[in-house]
């Protein structure tokens, strides 16, 4: 296949690029390659490529930043989805287009599968759910993919508090807020199984268990025996902009139907990930 992927330059995009098998022939678009906001630079580059898919992976994704530049958050999250979805149908090309877990409110209390209806309560999730909207509007051959809690960016939360106390120093972890850790690399690793699945449609990949963030840098102290202690954190302590879910966690009703094959053991994707860091 053909594929165009936006937001090449991103970690998620990177990871796809290393996992991608060679016979898929991809066209990396970093954002110096295709500012996806401006709708006029998406509609004359991404039909020229003649894609057979475009896997849509650039946003805006600062929370805090979104709530603070709404107007970029519309642009770039929702009318920039908007238009690669639109250029997509144009030539004839599916889409995979990458939302999140914070399209949810956090009031259910147990995992979200695909069913539940969203209710974002920032304005990064509001543009995020609007771009899902307007990418199923537009787009017949669509699968939307919803992940969250992702970590191995190198600039996550995780990774910056495995290298503190991988140093010696303190680090600390969100203790109330839940959500499914999902290690970049799994995930890169399924968008192209799913989308040859060719079943059209919205999805839920993250990782297997509903945790917080403490628990999760607990884990990666022991696994990789780092020097430096872990402490608890409130969520309402870091001082954050944008308000977040406090129950994020994402389930699916709808993969194990699909030859994608489940995430591994968070454990297993913790070790894999402590060593790259």
């Amino acid at each position: 296949m053909r594929l165009a992927v936006t937001g090449a330059g991103g970690r998620l995009g990177r990871e796809l690029l290393d996992v991608l098998p060679s016979h898929h022939d991809a066209i990396a678009l970093g954002r110096d390659d295709l500012d996806v906001g401006d709708h006029d630079a998406v509609m004359r580059t991404i039909p020229a490529l003649a894609p057979d898919a475009v896997l849509h992976l650039a946003a805006f994704t600062d929370v805090d930043g979104n709530e603070h530049d709404p107007d970029r958050a519309f642009r770039d999250n929702a009318r920039g989805a908007h238009s690669v979805a639109l250029a997509a149908a144009s030539c004839g090309a599916a889409i995979v287009h990458l939302s999140t877990d914070y399209v949810f409110d956090g009031t259910k209390g147990t995992p979200y599968d695909e069913s539940d209806v969203t209710s974002p309560v920032s304005v990064y999730g509001r543009a995020k759910a609007l771009g899902e909207r307007l990418v199923r509007e537009v787009a017949p051959q669509h699968v939307i993919v919803r992940s969250g809690f992702l970590f191995g960016s190198g600039t996550d939360h995780l990774s910056t508090q495995v290298a503190k106390i991988r140093r010696g120093e303190h680090g600390v972890g969100i203790a109330d807020r839940v959500g499914t850790p999902t290690y970049v690399r799994d995930l890169a690793e399924r968008l192209v199984p799913l989308l040859l699945t060719r079943r059209w449609g919205t999805y839920h990949l993250a990782g297997p268990e509903a945790t917080t963030w403490l628990d999760v840098l607990m884990r990666c102290r022991v696994i990789a025996d780092l020097p430096g202690s872990v402490e608890p954190q409130r969520a309402v302590d870091v001082g954050l902009v944008a308000p977040r879910p406090s129950f994020s966690a994402l389930t699916s009703v709808m993969v194990a139907g699909t030859t994608v094959p489940p995430f591994p053991p968070l454990d297993d994707a913790l070790a894999r990930f402590l060593e790259r860091v």
